[in-house]
């Protein structure tokens, strides 16, 4: 897991960097008294009692004593009461050191009656001198669609007072050293730590230590809490006053859409009372007119008014042009005018809204800050455990409320009302990585010999073949070697399309992943880097196809099992290599493997569910492994064809019947684990167990493929014909005579565990289907609804074929897909997985749904500024002319001496043959 420290710097605004928590401050601050603590207990353990004991009573003298001021100080408070009592941080007097557990929660305890009956009278000053925001949940403010628009943002509450209930204070004890000089006090600590103190004084001083870290730990504590919220309500009520004044200028255009709804209503119902003909006749006549009229492409002339009066009183800027006051130009005049005018509104509001979303990240942060701080100091000193609970700066929940009413407004001036479209409008798509650079022109030029080298591969290798009526390579013996490594050569590609599409609509996959942002590629690196692997599997493919072919165009140099060998130990390099990325993955994956033994977060259920699309690739990368550790990668195709048993091992039983099942049968398993590990840990029934149930079912249907063979004899409703195949050694061959009724029962178990599958994937996985907004789901991230239907269309379709992929090869099943579309299917299931990302992590981001997280809210992913590791790796523009100009330099050297041999060879064939002496005679 990713430390906090890390995905705070990754989110943070780079304007606002300095008014962030300072996690690494506080942590440190909480580790020294920590070991503050640690070196006092391992002094009373080494301690005489006798000691420890007249030291214990002393400090329990000083408790009676501060709680008896404290006592007092209080009824002081109740008894003068009005105006002209005497203050609270006055009357409570400072807490002995050496009563610092007790006196802390006795201060808390008793102080609550004086702070209630001083909420009124201190409420006139709370702008005051504050130093920490502390809201109970009884203070929370409730904010809806409904609340103003936050003219008088929330206040900063003065906290001069409320932080006496938990500041730990102390005051001058028996043998305290808060009453030496700096110099003594120096002296004493070093002759105690030399041993030359008394036992009694070394254990006084190791309490005065471990308080006063302590105390400086809850100090610093408060004045971070108080500087987030000093700037949250500064920037707060900067945005409110921006918006209300934005909506003061802009208020015409309210009146113009409620006009302009109000004439829609009025039209919607005179069409409702016309009949159908007239309806008819009006829809012609609209069509007919449609090429002439240009109603629909400027506003009235009322609103175009009020745009004018707008630009001329509005304090905004407006970029208008001056008015043409040509009559025949006055429409074209108008129409810019309108455009420019609501080009100019945009910017405004845009910019409102970005700040808007960028505070509410920011509170987010602090929010999951504090609390997360809060809890390593429960965990810590078990004896304060919760207190600093009450004390957080703001959630966001009112920056949010902004930026929702601005979309609001968005939507109703510009989009219909529609507000998915002013979300998607509102949220600049420009994220990281996604910058024009020189590597996008490297990668530009290499995924064109990309595209040269797969017609290449697919007309020779494939098509041609087939036209000859030769055998394609999908026929040639090592074809599955380089199907698994296509698998994951595929799955390389989808990653990067994934993290495209993530960071484009601000999904926050790496806080949601807990990577760590100095260790995260941008999508252009992925793939720059998958189109260098697609190069090296692209040209092993073509030189093993061409080595081991009849045409005899390359030289016997290099046997042809070299070329899958190496493909192998390439693939084996680039999943390993740089171990710096690679490592977490592959710390993922050993802990997806031990599932039982491991809580899953986010990211290991993910990589779980990979797995379980992964089905294919893993039998092919067994059978790559068989093939390797047999030496048939040694053989020719020539000698394959003359071995009458090819790859033995693969009709093996401990292959066919044990091995590939349990491949199968695996990524489910563990899947299933990860739901049953998550409901031990939560003690949920729903959705984890549920979640358990769909993998299980999964897993029948793999079962009932793996022994379906066992049941053809033994199925009573069915009638076989054992007979001999023609080939003697094919086996034997069952040709059923009657209605097999296990297979149906496997089809309908197929179909319902599809239906169920899908069903989660639709509901629960991506949080859609909900009747109440339209079998959406709320507030959605994807500007299109049609995004939405579609995926689910093809998810429905995409899920029976991922079923079929969990069926082991030669089940015996009618609707098994055959051998030669086998590499589809995989291509397929990881597409299909690839789509149900987007929208899982779409859920996750938007609704903390299954609890991985202690705090709900995810900040949005914006451009800030922060130093990933890509920040660190640009290639320079003359680095990739010079690759550009070294590549383009070998290919036409290549092609030219193609062109010549082509031509020597052409004048040799066409050359007149020297008449003989024979035919002289």
């Amino acid at each position: 897991m990713v430390e906090f420290g890390l995905k705070l710097e990754d989110n943070k605004v780079d304007k606002w960097s300095t008014k962030y928590i300072d996690y690494e401050k506080l942590k440190s601050i909480l580790k020294r008294a920590k070991s503050g603590y640690e070196y006092r207990d391992e002094l009373i353990s080494r301690m005489p009692a006798a000691v420890v004991t007249e030291v214990t009573v002393e400090r329990e003298r000083k408790k009676k004593e501060s709680a008896v001021s404290l006592l007092s100080g209080v009824s002081g408070i109740s008894s003068g009461g009005g105006a002209g009592g005497v203050p609270l941080e006055m009357a409570v007097p400072k807490l002995s050191s050496n009563s610092l557990p007790n006196a802390a929660m006795l201060t808390t305890a008793t102080t609550t009656a004086a702070l209630e009956a001083t909420t009124n009278k201190n409420s006139n000053n709370n702008n005051e001198g504050g130093k920490v925001v502390v809201k109970d949940k009884d203070d929370t403010q409730v904010i809806n669609d409904t609340t103003p628009l936050l003219t008088n943002p929330p206040e900063i509450h003065n906290v001069t007072t409320t932080t006496t209930t938990t500041t730990l204070t102390r005051e001058n004890s028996f043998n305290s050293l808060s009453g030496m000089s700096g110099i003594n006090r120096t002296v004493f600590k070093v002759t105690s730590y030399l041993g030359f103190a008394s036992e009694k004084a070394m254990l006084h001083q190791a309490y005065e230590d471990a308080d006063d870290k302590l105390s400086l730990f809850q100090r610093t504590y408060n004045e971070e809490v108080h500087k987030v919220q000093e700037f949250y309500a500064d920037k707060l009520r900067d945005v409110s006053e921006r918006m209300e004044a934005l909506r003061a200028d802009t208020s015409f255009l309210e009146e113009s859409v409620q006009r302009k709804k109000l004439r829609k209503k009025e039209k919607k119902e005179m069409e409702r009372k016309k009949g159908v003909v007239e309806k008819m006749k009006a829809r012609f006549e609209s069509l007919v007119q449609h090429h002439s009229t240009s109603e629909e492409e400027s506003l009235d002339e009322e609103q175009m008014e009020l745009l004018h009066t707008m630009t001329s009183t509005s304090g905004i800027e407006f970029d208008t042009p001056t008015k043409n006051n040509k009559s025949g130009n006055k429409n074209d005049e108008e129409s810019l005018r309108r455009k420019m005018d609501e080009l100019s509104i945009k910017r405004a509001m845009d910019d409102i809204y970005r700040t808007a979303t960028l505070l509410h990240n920011y509170s987010i942060m602090n929010y999951t800050g504090f609390v997360k701080i809060a809890k390593k100091f429960d965990k810590t000193f078990k004896e304060h455990k919760g207190l600093f609970k009450s004390i957080n700066c703001d959630d966001g929940k009112q920056a949010q409320v902004l930026a929702s009413k601005m979309e609001r407004m968005y939507a109703d001036w510009f989009c219909d009302g529609d507000m998915r479209e002013a979300h998607a409008q509102m949220l600049s798509k420009r994220g990281d990585g996604l910058m024009m650079d020189w590597t996008q022109l490297r990668l530009g030029y290499r995924l064109g010999m990309c595209c040269i080298l797969a017609l290449w591969v697919a007309w020779d290798c494939v098509w041609g073949q087939l036209k000859r009526g030769e055998v394609s390579i999908g026929g040639r013996s090592a074809f599955p070697v380089f199907r698994a490594c296509f698998g994951l050569l595929a799955w390389h590609w989808f990653w990067g399309f994934s993290v495209y599409i993530w960071t484009r609509y601000r999904i926050n996959y790496i806080y949601l992943f807990e990577f760590d942002p100095r260790n995260v590629d941008t999508p252009i690196d992925i793939f720059n880097d998958a189109v260098e692997e697609t190069l090296v599997y692209l040209i092993c493919t073509l030189l093993y196809y061409k080595t081991d072919s009849d045409d005899q165009l390359f030289p016997d140099l290099i046997p042809p099992g070299a070329y899958p060998m190496f493909l192998i130990l390439y693939t084996i390099k680039c999943l390993i290599f740089p171990w710096k990325l690679r490592k977490p993955l592959w710390i993922s994956i050993r802990q997806v493997l031990l599932a039982t033994f491991v809580s899953p977060t986010f990211f290991l259920t993910y990589v779980g569910d990979v797995f379980t699309s992964m089905v294919k690739v893993f039998q092919d990368i067994l059978w790559s492994v068989c093939f390797v550790a047999s030496g048939d990668w040694l053989i020719s195709e020539k000698e394959h064809q003359k071995i009458h048993h090819v790859h033995a091992w693969s009709e093996a039983m401990w292959y066919k019947n044990i091995a590939v099942p349990l491949i199968c049968l695996f990524p489910l398993w563990l899947r299933f684990n990860q739901c049953l590990r998550r409901y031990m840990d939560t003690g949920k029934r729903f959705p984890n167990l549920a979640n358990a149930f769909k993998y299980a079912m999964s897993q029948t249907v793999t079962l009932f493929g793996a022994f379906h063979p066992l049941y053809l004899m033994h199925n009573r409703n069915d009638n076989y014909d054992i007979s001999l195949s023609d080939d003697e050694e094919a086996g034997i061959v069952f040709r059923s005579t009657g209605v097999n009724l296990f297979q149906i029962f496997w089809m309908g178990l197929f179909v319902i565990s599809s239906l169920y599958s899908y069903i989660w994937d639709v509901y629960m996985d991506w949080g859609l289907g909900r009747r109440e907004y339209g079998f959406l789901g709320p507030r959605l991230m994807f500007p299109r609804k049609s995004y939405y239907f579609s995926v689910m269309a093809a998810d429905l379709v995409l899920r029976f074929m991922w079923v079929l992929t969990l069926i082991p090869p030669q089940s015996g099943a009618k609707f098994e897909l055959p051998a030669y579309l086998s590499a589809i299917s995989m291509v397929l299931e990881l597409f299909r997985r690839t789509i149900w990302s987007f929208f899982r992590l779409e859920h996750e981001h938007r609704q903390n749904t299954d609890g991985y997280r202690r705090v709900g809210v995810v900040p949005l992913h914006f451009s800030t500024e922060h130093k990933h590791k890509y920040h660190e790796r640009h290639f320079l523009g003359w680095k990739v002319l010079l690759e550009v100009v070294v590549v383009t330099s070998i290919v036409i050297a290549v092609s030219a001496l193609s062109v010549i041999m082509a031509q020597k060879a052409a004048h040799k064939v066409q050359m007149p043959r020297p008449p003989s002496h024979a035919a002289d005679l």
